[in-house]
């Protein structure tokens, strides 16, 4: 039975984060992934579509305070710095709506969200649904604006939570993909691929941790794997977590956010890269279709689905979700847009067994749970991950400093 100082448990952005920093520091560190391949829900697939394509992270959130801006500029990574969500835009049958139609959703979207982030800002810890207009033709598009923000319904999400979520300096999309950027800067690591742990037993001196593949011991060990599939408790422990840690995992729980990508034969024409959505005009409040068009010139169209929609979306067969796609791109683009689809790519990661969900967000009336996850357990565990990041949670960045700060944690225990 191996023993080493630290434990690692998981590779995505939060473990390899810690690794790295652990690297010279003359301790004895092991990480263990359960994937056969490293980046977790930061994943670039270069072969589904013969292109480069993020199914998870796709962007630098708060570019000017990411560390990861800095990383890809020393690595080389190219990203989009002129992405505005000024190139927003809406299609309903017919193609795409007059500016006035745009201007109006445009408008009460961003009064909601305004006066979200006034109560956040005020330590209202309370609902987002709480500042929606009962009846307003916008709201679908509006649960969707939030589901892409935060991966949950509104009625799910804390304006305190949010509230404390730190966002400046833009949204840089990366070209060649943030799970490649995440991989690269790994490069050189020692993983131990394909090893999904089943127990932890701290009940003693050390840590006992059994794999699929066999068991070891540690001082200290590393949490670092998503918070969905603490809550699943996928992950035995010998004694349980405190009751009061297992409460805050369920208090900020992933939603849904899942990706649909279709490749066509050529980019759409007379337009450069935009974000839009395929909204029902006609007052039937069918959910409105999301659309990123031609990224960085290429024959893409994708879509994002989160929150409840996701979760319905996730559980369809590929011909169901392709026909609901394609009734609305043909609204959008007109018919012959059926004719021009090469091949397609969906993500799962709400029924993944080791990802469960997109991203964490608080409850309403929960937020000040999220505190929890930078306590140490036991002078053995240590948490880190997207879940426990305060201005940056749900986010590659945020689970990238929650591993540098495990890191320094676990040296103080060994």
């Amino acid at each position: 039975m191996s023993h080493y100082d630290i434990a690692i448990i998981g590779a995505g952005a939060a473990g390899l984060a810690a690794a790295l920093n652990l690297k010279s520091s003359g301790r004895r560190v092991i990480v263990l992934e359960a994937r056969d391949r490293i980046g977790g829900r930061a994943f670039t697939d270069t072969s589904t579509l013969g292109l480069p394509f993020d199914c998870g992270a796709h962007w630098l959130h708060a570019a000017a305070q990411n560390p990861f801006t800095k990383i890809a500029d020393r690595l080389g990574a190219r990203y989009n710095a002129n992405t505005s969500w000024d190139d927003w835009t809406l299609y309903a049958r017919g193609g795409a709506v007059p500016q006035q139609v745009i201007a109006e959703a445009g408008g009460y979207i961003e009064q909601v969200l305004g006066r979200i982030a006034e109560a956040g800002a005020a330590g209202r810890d309370v609902a987002y649904s709480d500042f929606m207009e009962e009846g307003n033709r916008w709201n679908p598009l509006l649960r969707q604006t939030v589901g892409q923000i935060t991966s949950h319904d509104p009625a799910d999400c804390s304006t305190l939570d949010s509230g404390r979520y730190e966002d400046e300096g833009g949204d840089f999309p990366l070209e060649d993909g943030f799970g490649a950027l995440v991989a690269r800067h790994a490069a050189g690591l020692d993983v131990t691929l394909s090893t999904p742990v089943i127990h932890i037993d701290w009940s003693g001196p050390d840590v006992k941790i059994t794999t699929e593949r066999g068991t070891l011991r540690a001082t200290a060990i590393i949490l670092a794997v998503p918070v969905n599939v603490l809550i699943a408790g996928l992950i035995g422990f010998s004694p349980a977590l405190p009751a009061a840690l297992t409460e805050a995992f369920h208090d900020c729980p992933m939603g849904v956010s899942e990706k649909l990508a279709i490749l066509l034969d050529r980019p759409i024409e007379g337009t450069e890269h935009l974000h839009g959505d395929v909204v029902d005009l006609s007052g039937a409040a069918r959910q409105p279709f999301n659309l990123y068009v031609n990224p960085f010139g290429r024959p893409l169209l994708v879509s994002h689905m989160a929150g409840a929609y996701g979760r319905e979306m996730e559980r369809l067969d590929d011909a169901d979700v392709m026909a609901v796609a394609l009734d609305a791109l043909s609204e959008a683009f007109g018919a012959s847009i059926r004719k021009r689809v090469v091949k397609t790519l969906r993500t799962h990661w709400a029924s993944d067994p080791f990802t469960l969900g997109g991203y964490s967000h608080a409850k309403p009336g929960r937020a000040a749970s999220r505190l929890m996850f930078s306590q140490t357990v036991g002078d053995k565990i240590v948490l880190a991950g997207e879940h426990c990041s305060i201005p940056f949670y749900s986010t590659v960045h945020g689970a990238h400093l929650s591993g540098i700060a495990a890191a320094e944690k676990a040296l103080a225990l060994t």
